[in-house]
């Protein structure tokens, strides 16, 4: 009996997958309490339809999700990465890239980009904030912490520039003149 219990189980998780209704796959999978073996053949058919349309994030989650060979999940993730990398959403590249587990370099590359990208924009506390998240150079931290200083003390924004100041162990005079500022 339990064995029927599982084998429609696995059924009506093979339609929902095929149906791309992924959400209540997962539901059926939990409810029954279904092995990934026994649905490995309906998400890797659902897998190698969202790499044919080109649905590389999707591909790579039901990779993860669901346990498929590292090298799937790998290469669904690497095309998704590069999508974002060319659309210009380094920020996104790269968090995905650290959820992913791929390569540190890329990782690396595209918080970079993210981070040439804000401090071109003028968003030095987004910068700041990719350097901290991202472990970058201290000396790209710093240059985002000397901007986002400058910006703050030309607002007359005189505390939040002596904390930052303070924060990133800016020069003496920087936080000299943060204080006289205030008081």
């Amino acid at each position: 009996m339990p064995e029927d219990r599982l084998d429609e189980g696995a059924r009506l998780f093979a339609v929902k997958m095929n149906l791309g209704s992924y959400k209540e796959a997962a539901r059926i999978k939990s409810e029954y309490g279904l092995p990934n073996d026994m649905v490995r053949n309906a998400v890797m058919q659902a897998y190698a339809a969202s790499m044919k349309k080109g649905d590389y994030s999707l591909a790579a989650d039901l990779a993860k999700q669901y346990d498929l060979p590292e090298d799937l999940r790998i290469e669904a993730a690497l095309r998704s990465f590069h999508r974002k990398i060319d659309s210009e959403f380094f920020r996104a590249a790269a968090d995905y890239a650290k959820e992913f587990g791929l390569p540190e370099d890329l990782v690396r590359d595209a918080a970079i980009q993210a981070f040439n990208k804000s401090m071109s924009f003028g968003l030095v506390k987004n910068a700041a904030e990719i350097a901290e998240d991202f472990e970058l150079p201290e000396e790209m931290k710093r240059d985002a912490a000397i901007k986002s200083f400058e910006q703050h003390m030309d607002a007359g924004l005189y505390r939040k520039a002596l904390k930052i100041a303070q924060k990133y162990k800016l020069p003496d005079e920087m936080v000299q003149a943060a204080e006289n500022k205030i008081t």
